[in-house]
């Protein structure tokens, strides 16, 4: 009776650390309109196209802890515009969510927006965990309620 208890008190344990764990992890899209046609620069982003990663995870260019979109635009009648979405580890300012926005000497703007209020905002969090670690997680129980 013994080892059952201590067998759900380890279970339950492990599921609570994965549950919070990848709770923290936000989630952003990740794109460059110079390189991915899905990823427009002055039309309407298509959510339902382009898929948000864990900012955490191996397939984040940057890994971070929130999202930044950044839009530029060229003057002139050559000008271009151009849209990059991704995580972030550190803002250019400092901490200041919301947008800046700045010219550079050849006339380029530059607006850079900073969230980690919602996965998307670029929305929040992978609640479910992983097969194999939850596998891993009941073997690791059963194990240590031998103990």
């Amino acid at each position: 009776m013994a080892s059952y208890q201590t067998f759900v008190g380890w279970s339950l344990t492990i599921l609570m650390v994965c549950l919070v764990g990848s709770g923290m992890a936000i989630q952003c899209y990740q794109c460059d309109s110079n390189e991915d046609e899905t990823c427009p620069s002055g039309r309407p982003f298509d959510t339902s196209v382009n898929a948000m990663l864990n900012c955490n995870g191996f397939e984040a260019d940057v890994p971070g802890q929130f999202c930044v979109k950044i839009y530029q635009e060229s003057p002139g009648w050559g000008g271009w515009q151009k849209t990059t979405r991704r995580c972030g580890s550190r803002t250019s300012f400092g901490v200041a969510w919301g947008c800046r926005w700045s010219w550079d000497y050849t006339g380029v703007f530059r607006e850079t927006c900073y969230c980690e209020d919602k996965d998307g905002c670029n929305s929040s969090s992978q609640m479910v965990p992983g097969l194999v670690f939850l596998l891993f997680s009941c073997l690791l129980c059963m194990v240590l309620s031998l103990l």
